[in-house]
């Protein structure tokens, strides 16, 4: 039987009682099946990520909460639902040698905060130092893989750490970055970058020594 990893974007009604709507959200980040629930800002209020043993089983849970979505939220994008694909990573060298004014630096690749396009070039920002390297992107993506960093278009690369806050308007997306600038997430990265974003909750996770708090919302 198929697993699969479900992401469902919510935008609650604010309009709703407080109480309620923070029992809510507390509810879904401590149901069994879902794996984190993140809050961010824009279009959207939480994107949870939820595992489901299959396409049935998501479509019968949607169905159950359907009475709670219409009380508290005003909007629930479940178009992001894939089959869960694990991939090892070969092991790989921890740094790159980059150019500078009196030759090459080795710099460690966790230190490396953001690859950008210019032209035939790449601007490798790390802290406040930068260089040009005459390499295209995705040979830069072939060494900074994975998951550490992310690509957010086809001229940009990200270490995930780097990225502050995720800012959903209309129907695109951007990423905030640490050093404050902000990056265009192409259509086609939205999923990829939602899930790589989804794994660290700001809501407490579910405790199993407590009862399932979802049961008795519900009933």
């Amino acid at each position: 039987m198929p697993e699969l990893d479900v992401v469902v974007c919510l935008a609650f009604d604010h309009r709703a009682p407080a109480d309620g709507l923070a029992s809510f959200k507390a509810c879904i980040a401590r149901c069994q099946q879902v794996k984190s629930a993140t809050e961010v800002s824009g279009t959207f209020d939480l994107i949870v990520e939820a595992h489901c043993e299959s396409l049935p089983q998501y479509m019968e849970e949607m169905e159950r909460l359907r009475p709670m979505f219409a009380t508290y939220a005003t909007r629930v994008e479940s178009s992001f639902v894939s089959r869960k694909m694990e991939r090892r990573h070969e092991q790989r060298d921890t740094g790159l040698w980059l150019p500078c004014s009196d030759g090459r630096r080795r710099i460690e690749i966790h230190r490396i905060d953001k690859v950008c396009a210019e032209g035939d070039y790449m601007r490798v920002h790390v802290g406040p130092w930068n260089c040009l390297v005459h390499q295209t992107l995705a040979h830069m993506a072939e060494q900074l893989t994975e998951p550490d960093f992310l690509k957010l278009n086809r001229s940009c690369l990200v270490r995930v750490d780097f990225i502050d806050r995720l800012i959903h308007e209309g129907r695109r997306w951007r990423a905030r970055l640490s050093d404050g600038t902000e990056v265009r997430v192409a259509q086609s990265n939205v999923h990829h970058v939602l899930h790589a974003t989804s794994h660290e909750s700001s809501i407490p996770r579910h405790d199993p020594s407590k009862e399932d708090e979802l049961t008795i919302f519900l009933a």
